[in-house]
């Protein structure tokens, strides 16, 4: 049996001021929002152009009693065919992954850092209720 699929990769770059990346990729690049979370001010997005799909997020500022590096929000998400499997592969192979949820914003995922510290997130789109309220 082979491993589960990755699928895509879309890369999720933090910025400082959601509003204003989304002016510029929309506005001066020609790209087009797919999809944005949060209310009443989108703090997610997911923006395509052509064949590229970007998604960037604004963080919330970091508090003192946050380890080192829980800041770092550049995460590069992937879409694989089959996330639960995904999950259930590397968590029975020793691997520290995060819980699996599903998502206000209709995405069953789950995380986990590499060695250096990037954040790895594996999603997948669901009908399914939420699990978690974030």
């Amino acid at each position: 049996m082979s491993p589960p699929r990755l699928g895509a990769l879309i890369p999720m770059l933090s910025v400082v001021d959601l509003q204003a990346t989304r002016a510029f990729y929309c506005d001066r690049l020609g790209f087009r929002t797919l999809s944005a979370f949060g209310e009443p001010d989108p703090r997610w997005c997911m923006l395509e152009r052509d064949a590229v799909r970007l998604m960037f997020n604004q963080p919330p500022p970091p508090t003192a009693d946050e380890p080192p590096r829980t800041g770092d929000f550049q995460i590069f998400y992937f879409y694989p065919d089959d996330v639960g499997a995904l999950h259930a592969a590397w968590r029975s192979a020793g691997l520290n992954v995060g819980a699996l949820r599903v998502t206000r914003y209709g995405m069953k995922e789950f995380e986990l850092r590499d060695p250096d510290g990037y954040w790895l997130w594996f999603g997948q789109n669901t009908d399914e209720p939420p699990t978690v309220t974030e």
